[in-house]
């Protein structure tokens, strides 16, 4: 995750999942995040989403993750997430239920926690008495798996 350069503070964007747990991303990793209106499209096929110039197909959050896709009325939001500037496109589109929250973290408060028996996440952490799972960025970012 990224650092802010002159402390060890991580700075991290907080996502919800549509059963309400969140997950920590570095900041960084997020080019935007507009509120979008999902009402009416299909589960499995949320369209595409036009971002400076990119056509990008809009993938939900929660099934990058390995969870189910929630019902398109429950997302709100799209994060236009940095990929690889080779890819075609560079960027990907993930909707998710709710708002983005942006935040710094020094990394000793951060408690290792074990994973969840569902998802795919290569960790989990208490921060404070709050959960945050860590997804699989090359899964979110490169539409592996």
């Amino acid at each position: 995750m990224a650092t802010s350069g002159a402390t060890d503070n991580l700075e991290v964007a907080i996502l919800p999942l549509s059963d309400g747990r969140q997950i920590m991303v570095p900041l960084l990793a997020l080019a935007e995040v507009q509120q979008v209106n999902f009402a009416g499209r299909p589960t499995g096929d949320l369209g595409e989403f036009t971002w400076r110039g990119y056509e990008l197909d809009i993938h939900s959050l929660d099934e990058v993750c390995g969870l189910a896709a929630p019902s398109p009325e429950r997302l709100t939001t799209v994060g236009v997430f940095k990929a690889d500037k080779n890819m075609d496109p560079p960027f990907r589109a993930l909707a998710f239920s709710g708002t983005a929250s942006p935040g710094r973290v020094e990394p000793s408060w951060l408690t290792s926690v074990d994973l969840p028996p569902e998802g795919v996440f290569i960790g989990a952490t208490r921060l404070h008495n709050d959960l945050y799972l860590i997804p699989d960025l090359p899964r979110m970012l490169y539409g592996e798996g």
